[in-house]
Order: structure tokens, then sequence, then C-alpha cells
């Protein structure tokens, strides 16, 4: 009877101990799971207007102040960009598109009309991973590119996100690299729902560090067929690790609304200057963080404007 006791006794211990070493060894991968979570890094576009409300090209970084959620940010990058746009536009025709393609293609057009004569652009149409087709080089000819636009049609096919993102971003670095002082970007219109590219995520975003190239998206993450939280993820990482943004569409929507869409990002890319920090808020939660900015008066008193996206998020791993 004492020796079953001892050994019942022994059999406890051993199992505490047990449960105990798991709890131990679960706590160590959190922490080595958090610890080796990539900083939140935001990089954001700013505009800044004097009293006249024209572009103001005379602001150092000292005189920029940016707060996220009313807190102030380091700045810790800054620079400053010519008004001329190289862009590409990349534009999802795979069959989950369908009751959207048109409404895209006539959103586009009068996006294009609004290019400048010094801007130029290249199209790009994506269905799955053989299907990522440049359907016009770069150009400044706007009656080109409607044209490339317009001739855009649905194919069946398992829908390539990350693969038209890293093409279209290839081509745009042959470019940068020759000259950094021209804006870059990629305005991709999509579902964003990933479902069979040869590239993965940290392949297709490894060409964009160390560069100022952003991509802009018109997410339709909303209509998405099978699987709208990945779509919604992928939305918000894409322009959050480039510093661009995202504008999310209700499943509801109408040409306006793309049309506005266009020109809210189309404003962005003509800001002047790009800075960057750290967040001092280093949780994932997926909850919007609202920008706010605030410009010393320059050197005269004269007073002047910072213009900053409104809020962006942080999604959850």
């Amino acid at each position: 009877m004492r020796l079953t006791r001892i050994l019942s006794t022994l059999f406890l211990f051993c199992f505490a101990a047990a449960g105990f070493a798991l709890a131990q060894d679960k706590s160590s991968k959190e922490k080595n799971k958090k610890s080796e979570q990539k900083a939140v890094e935001v990089k954001a576009n700013i505009a800044v207007l004097n009293s006249a409300g024209n572009f103001a090209d005379d602001v150092k970084l000292e005189e920029l102040k940016v707060f996220e959620n009313g807190i102030e940010q380091k700045l810790t990058y800054f620079v400053k960009k010519e008004p001329v746009l190289n862009l590409g536009l990349v534009i999802d025709n795979s069959g989950s598109m369908r009751k959207n393609l048109d409404k895209i293609t006539t959103a586009a057009s009068t996006f294009i009309d609004d290019l400048r004569a010094t801007d130029e652009a290249f199209v790009v149409r994506f269905v799955d991973s053989d299907k990522v087709e440049i359907l016009q080089d770069w150009t400044s000819n706007k009656k080109d590119l409607k044209e490339a636009v317009e001739n855009m049609f649905i194919e069946g096919g398992k829908s390539a996100v990350l693969d038209a993102v890293y093409l279209s971003a290839e081509k745009l670095l042959e470019r940068e690299r020759k000259n950094k002082s021209n804006r870059y970007a990629l305005v991709l219109i999509s579902d964003a729902e990933e479902r069979d590219s040869y590239y993965n995520y940290e392949q297709i975003i490894s060409p964009f560090r160390g560069t100022d190239l952003q991509v802009f998206l018109i997410s339709l993450a909303e209509n998405a067929p099978l699987a709208k939280k990945k779509a919604r993820l992928l939305s918000h990482l894409l322009t959050l690790d480039t510093g661009g943004t995202v504008v999310s569409l209700p499943k509801k929507h109408s040409k306006e609304d793309i049309i506005n869409a266009l020109k809210n990002i189309a404003g962005e890319l003509r800001s002047q200057y790009i800075v960057g920090y750290t967040s001092t808020n280093q949780t994932r939660d997926g909850l919007p963080r609202k920008l706010t900015i605030q410009v010393a008066d320059n050197k005269n008193g004269e007073k002047r404007t910072g213009l900053i996206r409104e809020n962006f998020i942080v999604p959850k791993d």
C-alpha cells in the first residue's frame, strides 16, 4: 500500500513536471515568434500646401510631425519626389472580376485622361501564372493606354495576383534604378484573391525593399468568391509593406466609386514627399490607425498645410 502511494506520488510529480515543461516550451515558442515578427514599418506620402494653396517644395524633415492615433512618431525616412509619374496599371481579368470589368475599364480610362504629358505608364492584364500580359508598353500616349484598357476581357483561370505584382514591379524597377527622383507606383485593381502564383509573398515583396516603389490597390476583396479574409489580408499587407494605399470598395459599388478611388490615388501620387517611421504600436491588431500631420510655418512665418492619408491597417498575422 505504501509502495503504491509512493508510485502514485511520483507519477503525479512527473506529470506536473511534464506539464510545466510543455507550458514553458509553449511560452518560449510564443516569445520567439513574437521576437521574430517583422517590425511595423510605415511609409506615407505627404503633400504640403502653402497659404495660396500651391505645393510647397521647401519642406525639411524637422518641420514635419506625424501622429499615429494621436501619438507622435519619430520620422526616420524623408525623401522629396519630382511630380513625374511612372506607373504600371495592373488589372485583374480573372473570372471573379466578370461583373466588374466594364466599370473598371471605364474608370481606368478616366484615370488615364488625368495623366500629364510628362507622365508615362504601361498596362498589364493578368489571369493566371501563364497569362500576365503587357498590353501596352511604356508610353505617354493616352490613346494607346486607353485602347489597351478597353481591349481587356475575362478568362477563366486561377488568379495569380502575386505573379502580376512581381513581374510588373520588375519592369518599374528597371526604370527606377536609372532615375530615383520620379514617382514609381503600381496601380492594381483586383479582388486580391490569390490562388495559384508561382512566386510567394516574400519573393514578391523583396524587390520593393530599399526602393520608393509603391503599390496602390483598389481592392474588391468583398467580392472575392472563395476567401474574403485572405483577400483582405493581402490587400492591407501589400500596401503597408510598400508604403502605398488600399481603397477597399464595398460589395455593392458603382462605376463612380471606382472613379473616385482612382482620383484619390492620383492625388496621393502627386504628393511631393515620402516619410517613414517605425510605429510605436507594434501590435498587429487589424484595427484602423488614424494618421495626422503638422507642418511648421516657413522661415517667413507663412502658414503651411500638410495632407496625409487618413488611416491604414496593420493586419493580424
